[in-house]
């Protein structure tokens, strides 16, 4: 049974054409009401998925990050998690569905920026509430290709001293210099290749759990993940994509939606970019699965460069998991994410520095 109480709303965001997208989105509470008090010093998390992903993946670390906040002490001053967001990309997940007509015409008219500017509507919506700079601070947590989106939202708003979030923290993000480009490993290529052709189709959703479970990536994931991924990243048919189709399910982020991650290298510089302006203002934390199955260390330590201003406030590793470390080890996680919101000593590598505060 789950520990979390789920509330759902609804975002329109626009393209960078003016065309009206919906961003639909989770707000997360636990429901053992064991958090902070309000007025004490609190976290909110806004939280970016992986490509091919729906929000909901992040649902198991978030019942162990709230339950290790409820079991740990805290010492005086330092931040509770009082809630989180998860938000869908625009054609990814719930959201994917609802925008499905306009993203069967044309996929392109999403980019990842559509994302970055989900997370700062919602930062501006007022749907946060009332918050006190001195005790609230929001966080932008973002996984893959959900890292760029966070780093990218920070954009909409200038200078860097005046960016309203207390820190970002970067899950096994995909961001490097155009120097490391080509140096991906075997891994990413293949899943690179097959993205676009897999298959996506099956007679039922209990048919397509059984399928997917013994094949990689699947078959690594914890099972609440796969679980998750099963109730929300599946959808019955027909669909915009499908409509000749009357039975059976297919994926709620189609192909084209999932190949982002793969097509949009561009963006990821972008990213970087924005990094070198708002280090200085912003803690940026960095963690990475210590398995280096997608990409190589070598351009992992490559997004450090104290010259260019990419200075971070903690770098950690987590050991046993490699990119996927939000479906593979959510508990693991957790306790990092954790550690870091509360400022507990950090094992740090070159090029990464301890802020005393978020």
């Amino acid at each position: 049974m789950s520990t979390l109480v789920a509330e759902e709303f609804t975002l329109t965001t626009s393209t960078q054409d003016g065309i009206p997208l919906l961003c639909t989105m989770k707000r997360y509470t636990s429901a053992l009401g064991k958090g902070p008090r309000l007025n004490k010093p609190s976290a909110i998390l806004l939280l970016g998925h992986g490509a091919g992903f729906p929000k909901e993946t992040w649902e198991p670390t978030l019942e162990d990050l709230f339950a290790l906040d409820d079991q740990q002490p805290a010492s005086s001053g330092a931040l509770r998690v009082r809630e989180a967001w998860a938000l869908d990309y625009q054609n990814h997940g719930a959201t994917a569905l609802v925008n499905a007509t306009m993203l069967a015409v044309d996929p392109g008219i999403v980019t990842i920026y559509d994302y970055a500017a989900a997370f700062a509507s919602l930062r501006t919506s007022g749907l946060l509430g009332a918050l006190d700079p001195a005790l609230h601070k929001v966080i932008l947590v973002g996984h893959s290709a959900g890292s760029v989106g966070v780093t990218l939202a920070t954009g909409h708003f200038n200078p860097p001293f005046a960016i309203p979030f207390a820190s970002l923290i970067l899950v096994d993000p995909p961001i490097f210099p155009r120097r490391m480009r080509g140096q991906e490993m075997e891994m990413y290529k293949l899943v690179a290749v097959m993205t676009p052709l897999r298959r996506d189709i099956w007679e039922s959703r209990e048919a397509a759990a059984k399928w997917m479970r013994p094949r990689p990536p699947c078959q690594t994931w914890d099972q609440r993940v796969f679980n998750a991924y099963v109730k929300h990243g599946l959808t019955s048919l027909p669909t915009p994509y499908y409509p000749e189709k009357n039975v059976g399910v297919t994926l709620t982020t189609h192909r084209s939606g999932e190949n982002i991650a793969f097509t949009g290298e561009r963006f990821t510089y972008h990213a970087l970019y924005r990094l070198n302006q708002i280090c200085a203002d912003v803690p940026v934390h960095l963690v990475y699965g210590a398995e280096n199955d997608m990409f190589p260390r070598v351009a992992q330590g490559a997004i450090v460069d104290v010259e260019e201003g990419r200075v971070f406030a903690s770098i950690r590793r987590i050991e046993g998991v490699g990119h996927l470390v939000v479906q593979d080890a959510p508990l693991k996680l957790a306790r990092t994410l954790l550690a870091i919101l509360r400022n507990e000593p950090l094992i740090e590598e070159a090029g990464a520095r301890t802020r005393s505060k978020l």
